[in-house]
């Protein structure tokens, strides 16, 4: 019997972990067929109890901090209230090669283990964290290429004159071949400058986001800490003043 047979028959307390890198709806919808996904592979395993999930949407799987779920999902594996953490691939866990042989290296010490569903990765097998170095470093080269030929069609975009994205951009609204300021959205990006600016925190600022029913880029009342965050540190705030 090789080990995942033996593993997947073992009683097992599991939590699945999803991710998608941007907040357009099309990838709203992709992490919850990741999570359906999930729940479906769980129907095969009657010795796993599910006891939660974790699903990061709109960042990147690069740095690990920026990744609130992800984040709760290792504090949470420290305190044992899992032993196994279910993910469908490599790339969705992590695309640095570091953050993820470290992770599970960390989360091997409390006795949690990870279970990479598309590359059949067990990651206390014994050849285990071998696999996941080599997959993991495909993964962040991929990345890295991904990240190339974005910054290479922003380039060819620049030199031609020519918008490069799909115009989902908070304040503003595309129109054409060019963008025009978005007064109702301006409104909310002034507002998370004016609380910023009177000492709110982040998750404050969320709360009276929602609380004043402010609408995101996609037109839904959507706040989290890392969206409040990008916001801030945008230039394109400059445009907003006066």
């Amino acid at each position: 019997m090789s080990y995942s047979d033996e593993t997947l028959r073992r009683p097992r307390k599991v939590a699945f972990y999803g991710r998608v890198s941007t907040e357009l709806e099309a990838q709203t919808a992709a992490l919850k067929s990741q999570m359906e996904w999930y729940h479906k592979l769980a129907a095969q395993y009657p010795n796993w109890s599910v006891v939660n999930q974790y699903a990061d949407d709109g960042v990147t799987g690069t740095v690990k901090e920026v990744r609130r779920a992800f984040m709760k999902m290792l504090c949470d594996a420290k305190e044992g209230k899992f032993d196994l953490i279910v993910t469908r691939e490599v790339s969705r866990f992590a695309r640095n090669t570091v953050d993820t042989v470290e992770t599970v290296r960390e989360l091997r010490q409390c006795g949690v283990e990870v279970y990479f569903v598309m590359e059949d990765i067990w990651t206390m097998e014994s050849d285990g964290e071998l696999r996941l170095s080599l997959m993991a470093t495909l993964a962040q080269e991929e990345s890295r290429k991904t990240s190339e030929r974005v910054r290479a069609g922003q380039k060819i975009s620049r030199d031609n004159g020519v918008l490069y994205g799909n115009g989902n951009i908070l304040g503003y609204d595309r129109l054409g071949d060019t963008y025009v300021i978005n007064e109702e959205q301006a409104e909310t990006v002034r507002i998370i400058y004016d609380l910023y600016l009177k000492g709110y925190g982040f998750n404050r600022i969320v709360n009276e986001l929602i609380r004043q029913k402010r609408k995101d880029s996609s037109g839904l009342v959507r706040w989290e800490a890392t969206k409040v965050s990008r916001i801030l540190h945008n230039a394109t705030y400059k445009g907003y003043q006066g």
